[in-house]
Parts: structure tokens; C-alpha cells; sequence
């Protein structure tokens, strides 16, 4: 019974996402390095010589060559130049080739489940592929599935002198680099968007089982984590995704592919998705999102100077816009009186404890936060945690350990200090966070920001488990219902609306 309740609280959330996946459609290149190189330099056909290009780099890397070497012709070669490569990784957004394990030419892939997004121009795109060892600091917040991204490969000829050529390759990330200068004229830069992203979706697949299983324990295989799906760039703000109950930020798939399209969009925002345990209680994930923000603020810039640190989006999702939008409001001590029936300075806590409980209930605000797109979120709850199904659900769920552990910890040292709302903190969980009964909903709804933040709410409206009455956000700079249920951020309509609104001042 328990596991068919499961089943079916699954199933009504929808929460059930097929990642995307490539499949490798050409045969692999016979050709010498030689003979591609010929071809990348004096094949008229664009589309050829890009291809002969992108296998020459892929094979490249392949023999574990360096960053420069001579190629010398075959006997039988009817083209006797030696080439002499170089690698250069000098401009922005230009990579090291030996900074990958694996870097493919995207032409031989093809995209399933997914739009394949392609911008046609000068270069060979790429598909460039590292396992995530932590070998550096910021891989930390990287995915630990892979690191993936979309390279092109752009090369230049010197005139050949005395049977020699000097061949100069770049590797651009065409997240940065719209375009590339050859032979003093400024060219559009070949992009194959969606290629390395559908790589990455499908070695993140287990992220559809881990969303489930985490719910039913208290030692969850993954803690919660931002992650930047792309290279920092100190220039653009980020756009942190966060997913709702159940999911996990492959919910974001789609979006993230159709802003990595679109020009204005890719040139402006940054993508990053925030992972964490939806069996938690959101004012528990939202603390964990502060902290973690804060660190990699820190070590991206720690001077503080860079505009990307200034300005920052959120899109959300269901329990996700709860969590978002605690960052951007000013809590005060509202949630201290609700919670403890003594000042704070009768508390028996130690100085971790102290920080940890005030950066729980009475935070400081993220002032970077000046827009916020609510995506069918529940601010009065939804009447689904209160009914046979949300009980069921949370009957199996099971908040993460350190979450449990704390309040535990402080329960003990401080007996009788809970008001009767907040008496059982530690039975607290991501269901029953969202009934419409529970306290801290309320308290949020009459929250304010602490400074001048848009809103923009898109409702479902087919969503039988977020009604109108609790996504409606009064005072909102847009609302936009779609015909859809509860994902409705699969919507064309909902992902229009949502490229409209990053498109804003």
C-alpha cells in the first residue's frame, strides 16, 4: 500500500522527466590528421571544410596530442606541406584542448527529446566533454555527472613558406563569443547549443530515480548544491533555476536549452540550477541556498567588483518559488515570536547554533534579487498536502538527517520553549510545509521584500494541485494563465512568456 501511494503521489505531481540524449549518427573519421587538415584549409565548401575541421580536432584529441605539433605528409599524400599546429587559448572564452577528456565533433551527433538549437557561421562546433574530479576549485559547483559544453573550433592558415604551414587553432565557447575576427573582418561563430547540453541531461538520468528515493530517507545520496551549467562570466547576471516537490533541476532541460538559443538572452544571463532535498522543509533548503551563495560569490569575486554579482534573476517552480522568494523578503523577528515563547537571549545556544538558527528564521536579504518568475507556486499551500494522497505522501517521506538532528539538538537544550505551532519542528517535511494551514505561509504572505523586487506569476490552468486562489500573487507585474497543469513550465506559451520577461529592463 505504501508503495503504490508512492506511485500515485508520483504520478498526480507529474513529476516524471525523460532527460534528453545524442546519438552518434556518422561513421568514425579514417581519414590522417593530414588529410583533414587539407581539407579544413583549402575546401571550399564551408559545411565540408568545417567538418574536416571538427574531426581534425576530435582525433587530435583522441592520440593525446599537445598543444603543438608538426604533421608531416604521407609519401603517397598529394599535398606535401608540413603543417606546424598550435593550439592558442589567449581571447575570452577560448579553452585549453587539454582541458577535456573528450571533445567531439557535434556534427555527428543528432539531439533526442530535445529542440536541436544550431547557429549556422564560420568553425567547426564542438562537443567537449570532462569528468568532474573536483581537480579545481569551482568544480565543486559543477555538475558531478560531467562538465559539458558547446566549443567551436576556428582555424587560420598562414601563407605557406618553403613546403611549411602555420596552422593556428581556437577552441571559442560560443556562450561568450558571438562572433571571431578572420583575415580583419568580423564573422558570425558556428554554435552547436544543444549537442553538449543533451549529453549532460543524459548522464544526469539518475537524478529521475535520486528525486524519489531521497524523499523516503533521512541520508539522501545528494546534498543540496547550485550548480553553474556554464563557465562564470563576470559580465552577465545569473539566472538561478529552482525546481519544485519531487523534481530536480532536469525540470529545467528544456528552458535552459531555449535560452542558450536565443541571442539576447544567452548574451545577458548566466544559467544556474539549485539541486536540493524537496523532503525538506523550504525554509531549510532556502537556508542552505543563502549559504552556498554567499561562498561561491566569494570565491568568483571575492573583490566584489564584477557587475554579474549585482543583479540576479530567479525562475521557480511550484515549492521552488517558496524557496526563492524567502531570499529577496526581510523576515525581521516575525519568525522568532512565532516560533519561541522566550527572547532570543534565554536560548541555551552555543555560537553555531546561534548563527544557524538566525540565518534559519531572521536572515538577511539578498539584495542582488530584482526580479523573481513564479511558475504555479503555492503561497496559501496546497490542499493536496492535507488530503488522503499528501498524507500518504508524507507518511513516507523523511526529512533529511542534519535537518532533523538540529532541531532535535535544539529541542533538547531548550525543553518547552516551541510555541504550539511550532511545537514539532522536527516532524516538519516538505509535504506538510505546504498545507495551506501551516504557520509559515502565512507569515510569508504578509513578509516584504526589503527592497523593490518584480514578480511575475504563470498559472496553470489545468493545475489541480496549485488552484489559482494560491498561485495568484496580488500586486504582481504580470500573470499569465497558460493551458496547461501543474508543469506548466513545459508550455510553449509559459516558456514564451518567460523569454518575454528576461527580456525586460
Amino acid at each position: 500500500m505504501k508503495r503504490a501511494a508512492c506511485l500515485l503521489l508520483l504520478s498526480l505531481t507529474g513529476c516524471a522527466i525523460a532527460p534528453a540524449r545524442v546519438e552518434h549518427v556518422a561513421w568514425r573519421e579514417k581519414r590522417q590528421l593530414h588529410e583533414l587538415m587539407t581539407a579544413a584549409l583549402d575546401t571550399r565548401d564551408e559545411k565540408e571544410a568545417a567538418k574536416a575541421l571538427g574531426r581534425f580536432v576530435e582525433q587530435w584529441g583522441l592520440q593525446k596530442k599537445g598543444g603543438s605539433e608538426t604533421l608531416k605528409p604521407g609519401k603517397a599524400s598529394p599535398n606535401q606541406t608540413t603543417y606546424k599546429v598550435r593550439f592558442d587559448q589567449t581571447p575570452q572564452g577560448c579553452y585549453d584542448l587539454r582541458y577535456f577528456d573528450r571533445i567531439s565533433y557535434a556534427g555527428d551527433f543528432v539531439v533526442e527529446k530535445m529542440k536541436h538549437h544550431m547557429r549556422a557561421g564560420v568553425g567547426a562546433p564542438m562537443m567537449a566533454l570532462r569528468e568532474n574530479k573536483g581537480r579545481e576549485p569551482i568544480e565543486r559547483y559543477y555538475p558531478p555527472e560531467a562538465i559539458a559544453r558547446p566549443l567551436t573550433a576556428v582555424a587560420w592558415g598562414e601563407a605557406a613558406k618553403g613546403g611549411e604551414q602555420e596552422v593556428r587553432i581556437q577552441l571559442l565557447c560560443p556562450l561568450s563569443n558571438d562572433s571571431v575576427m578572420i583575415n580583419g573582418r568580423r564573422q558570425t561563430l558556428a554554435a552547436d547549443f544543444s549537442v553538449p547540453w543533451a549529453a549532460a541531461l543524459e548522464r544526469a538520468a539518475s537524478l529521475n530515480q535520486q528525486r524519489v528515493t531521497d524523499m523516503l530517507t533521512s541520508t539522501p545520496k545528494r546534498k543540496p548544491q547550485l550548480y553553474l551549467m556554464e563557465p562564470y562570466d563576470p559580465r552577465k547576471e545569473p539566472l538561478i533555476m529552482i525546481h519544485g516537490l519531487l523534481s530536480s533541476p532536469l525540470a529545467w532541460s528544456g528552458v535552459s536549452n531555449e535560452i542558450w538559443a536565443d541571442d539576447e538572452l544567452r548574451r545577458r544571463y548566466q544559467i544556474w540550477h539549485y539541486l536540493y532535498n524537496t523532503s525538506a522543509p523550504f525554509l531549510y533548503s532556502a537556508s542552505i541556498l543563502r549559504t552556498q551563495l554567499r561562498a561561491l560569490r566569494r570565491q568568483l569575486d571575492p573583490d566584489g567588483n564584477d557587475p554579474a554579482m549585482r543583479k540576479t534573476t530567479l525562475l521557480t517552480h511550484s515549492m521552488g518559488g517558496l524557496v526563492g522568494k524567502t531570499l529577496a523578503l526581510k523576515p525581521g523577528d516575525a519568525f522568532w515570536k512565532a516560533t519561541f515563547t522566550v527572547p532570543r537571549v534565554r536560548l541555551k545556544l552555543d555560537r553555531d547554533d546561534l548563527a544557524e538558527l538566525t540565518d534559519a528564521f531572521s536572515w538577511q536579504p539578498d539584495r542582488t534579487i530584482h526580479r523573481i518568475i513564479f511558475i504555479a507556486t503555492p503561497h496559501r499551500g496546497s490542499s493536496y498536502a492535507d488530503n488522503i494522497i499528501g498524507r500518504a505522501g508524507s507518511l513516507l517521506t523523511k526529512a533529511p538527517g542534519d535537518f532533523l538532528e538540529f532541531f532535535k539538538h535544539i529541542s533538547t537544550a531548550n525543553p518547552n520553549v516551541f510555541t504550539a505551532e511550532y511545537s514539532a519542528l522536527e516532524k516538519l517535511d516538505g509535504v506538510t510545509a505546504l498545507s495551506p494551514q501551516d504557520p509559515t505561509l502565512r507569515i510569508l504572505a504578509d513578509m516584504s521584500y526589503a527592497q523593490k523586487v518584480s514578480t511575475h506569476s504563470i498559472i496553470g490552468g489545468r493545475d489541480f494541485i496549485v488552484p489559482y486562489s494560491s498561485s495568484h500573487l496580488e500586486g504582481a507585474d504580470s500573470e499569465l494563465i497558460v493551458n496547461w497543469r501543474h508543469r506548466a513550465f513545459k508550455s510553449p506559451a509559459a516558456v514564451a512568456e518567460v523569454r518575454r520577461i528576461l527580456k525586460l529592463p
